[in-house]
């Protein structure tokens, strides 16, 4: 049988005239549902390969929403640890044999832009990696029998999967380790006040260090960026030597690193007169240059809540434990947390 040119590429109703069938057993034959014969199914895959027809998996989405299509929302790919995250996810989608549908933007104000556009698409579900999930957009996307999967941040539906570090805990270890090396002027480098994880990170550094009798500085940042730290440094080097923190926390390495880089040249070294923490365990917290102190997020942990939870939702007869072995708690907010480990490098001293 001759094979149909690109010029008039083959349909599915070529092929149920080929092989005399309706159109309705060859999409029987491709998509595994619904009765057919064996040897009925066999002819139409064989007449398919002939004339060089093969479904197209996101039309057949578009229609019965049976395609292995998720909807990834992601923002700021120039931010290491997003970049990272959605590393993770993409490898373990490939794992389980899922097709992301991905959709981006540079702002995480964004994200409810993003969230309304899924809802044109018949994928699975949607798992969000960025931003803030509007109680509306959830109630939306769940309505329509899509899974929403939150990493890094709450879901706002409680029929929401949400998963994340355990951000609080991760500052109060950081105010711990900084007291036990007695250290006495503290500083916490933040992102945005509406930073949902570095909120959270210093509220737990500052309870930790109010609860020491301690009353730390804390600055925030527009952006997370080494260029943020390289302005933190600057600012802590016009402070009057007296009034300098010598113990500072950063809620993300990106700026913890900049910050290093900030006080290159300047006289003072680390951890002799200043300690630094970060949080995200980059790769570059380990090159020689930085040594950072530094929390590592359990990402693979968090990855592998988020693809049990869509395989339960695929599956509810099969569906394992609502939690994942790694889980460090419950919380009120209906998000699972998993606790961060510390991993400790030259920038801090140890207990004195």
């Amino acid at each position: 049988m001759p094979r149909t040119s690109p010029a008039s590429a083959a349909t599915s109703r070529d092929v149920a005239k080929a092989a005399n069938v309706s159109q309705a057993l060859v999409s029987r034959a491709f998509s595994g549902n619904g009765r057919i014969a064996p040897e009925t199914r066999d002819r139409i895959l064989k007449v398919a390969a002939e004339i060089g027809w093969r479904p197209n998996a996101l039309a057949a989405s578009m229609v019965t929403g049976d395609a292995p299509l998720v909807s990834v929302i992601t923002t700021r790919l120039s931010f290491d640890w997003r970049a990272q995250v959605l590393s993770h996810l993409l490898k373990a989608f490939e794992a389980w044999h899922l097709q992301p549908l991905l959709f981006y933007a540079e702002s995480d104000r964004e994200v409810d832009r993003l969230l309304a556009e899924t809802i044109s698409w018949r994928t699975r579900g949607v798992v969000v990696t960025a931003g803030v999930v509007p109680e509306a957009r959830a109630e939306a996307i769940l309505s329509r029998g899509q899974f929403l999967a939150a990493l890094n941040r709450p879901g706002n539906h409680p029929e929401a999967f949400s998963i994340a570090t355990d951000n609080p805990v991760g500052g109060a270890q950081a105010a711990a380790v900084l007291l036990g090396e007695a250290r006495g002027r503290f500083l916490a480098l933040a992102g945005p006040e509406d930073s949902w994880a570095s909120s959270r990170r210093v509220d737990g550094f500052v309870d930790g260090l109010r609860d020491a009798g301690h009353q730390p500085m804390v600055w925030h940042n527009a952006t997370m960026t080494t260029e943020a730290g390289l302005a933190c440094a600057a600012r802590l080097l016009a402070l009057p030597p007296n009034d300098r923190p010598d113990a500072v926390f950063s809620t993300n390495d990106a700026i913890a690193l900049g910050f290093i880089d900030g006080l290159r040249g300047s006289g003072m070294t680390i951890p002799t007169d200043l300690s630094i923490i970060g949080f995200d365990n980059l790769p570059a917290s380990a090159w020689t240059p930085y040594q950072l102190t530094s929390f590592e997020q359990p990402l693979d942990a968090m990855v592998e809540g988020v693809l049990d939870h869509i395989h339960a939702h695929q599956q509810p007869e099969a569906a394992g434990p609502a939690m994942p072995l790694q889980a460090h708690r419950l919380g009120v907010d209906g998000v699972i947390y998993c606790a961060p480990r510390l991993v400790v490098r030259q920038t801090t001293r140890g207990p004195q």
